[in-house]
């Protein structure tokens, strides 16, 4: 059997990806499974532990370790979850210790957007870059960092969390129950929430893309916003001001090379990417901006892409 793959495990609230990669990012293999959180976390363990094998053994490889990606606060040092609003019955669960004891190979718990860091910095990035903010835009906005060519957690493995850096004081609501965060105008909650207030009261495609507004979702606000409808462009408008000063305040703060958007969001392109440039040529101190690049990934699954990768380090 020959060595050296690593497995990166992405785990969300109803799905989990389970992805076999080369050192220099290449996917070998994928699969998906359902994530079942209610079954608990002893249950999920084990469900992985024979995906993992079921892969090393499709595949004639031995992965070198696993890397767990899952959207919440991750104590990385302890490798377990403290809170995940999806996965309610893992908090405090030793995963790390559990999954390494199924398997016996090294297992790595981070954050999704951490991990995506990761991906982004050694697959889009080749390295090149040292100083990088990933923004990773789906539900909700994470973020993770790698400074110095370095996964950087900070004291408590909190670090990068970006989608709460309030831009509104006392305005739109976040799912973190605070008020004003950036994830609450560019996550896709956010920007279905921006369409349906600027809809009322106006003629617009997005009434003929979608007649029930319950069933908004970004991908039609985009398609609309792209065939011209000013309600459309307008939102994104909005929600790429309010992610760029976010964007601001982590370039006056990080200083980084490059600010990578990926997730399902920034598949918009242009109509967010756009008026984020937009707010950052308006700034007064012109050096770090002009040092930061910000861009739209290429590569898609960046979290258990940098997940598997995490592997080999």
């Amino acid at each position: 059997m020959r060595s050296g793959i690593g497995i990166g495990v992405d785990t969300g609230g109803t799905f989990t990806k389970v992805m076999a990669v080369l050192r220099d990012g290449t996917i070998l293999r994928e699969r998906q499974m359902p994530t079942r959180p209610d079954a608990g976390p002893r249950d999920f363990v084990r469900r992985v532990s024979e995906a993992v094998r079921q892969e090393e053994a499709e595949l004639g490889a031995r992965s070198v370790g696993v890397g767990l990606a899952i959207a919440g606060d991750v104590d990385s040092d302890r490798g377990l979850v403290r809170f995940s609003p999806n996965l309610r019955k893992f908090d405090r669960y030793p995963l790390r210790d559990a999954l390494a004891g199924e398997l016996r190979r090294p297992v790595f718990v981070e954050n999704d957007a951490t991990m995506a860091a990761w991906g982004g910095f050694v697959v889009e990035l080749r390295r090149r870059a040292k100083n990088v903010l990933v923004v990773a835009m789906g539900t909700g906005v994470g973020g993770g960092l790698v400074i110095g060519g370095r996964l950087y957690h900070g004291s408590t493995g909190s670090a990068g969390e970006i989608g709460h850096t309030a831009v509104e004081p006392g305005g739109a609501p976040c799912t973190c129950g605070a008020r004003g965060h950036v994830e609450a105008y560019a996550g896709s909650y956010g920007i279905v929430r921006l369409a349906r207030t600027f809809l009322r009261g106006r003629r617009s495609l997005l009434n003929r893309l979608c007649p029930d507004p319950s069933k908004l979702e970004p991908r039609l606000v985009a398609e609309a916003a792209g065939r011209g409808d000013a309600v459309a462009k307008r939102v994104w408008r909005e929600a790429g001001r309010r992610l760029g000063l976010a964007i601001a305040d982590a370039v006056y703060l990080l200083n980084p090379d490059v600010v990578l958007l990926s997730g399902g969001v920034s598949r918009a392109g242009r109509l967010i990417l756009d008026p984020v440039h937009e707010v950052l040529r308006e700034q007064p101190f012109k050096t770090p901006f002009e040092a930061a690049r910000v861009r739209i990934a290429r590569t898609a699954n960046l979290g258990a892409i940098g997940a598997g990768l995490l592997a080999f380090e």
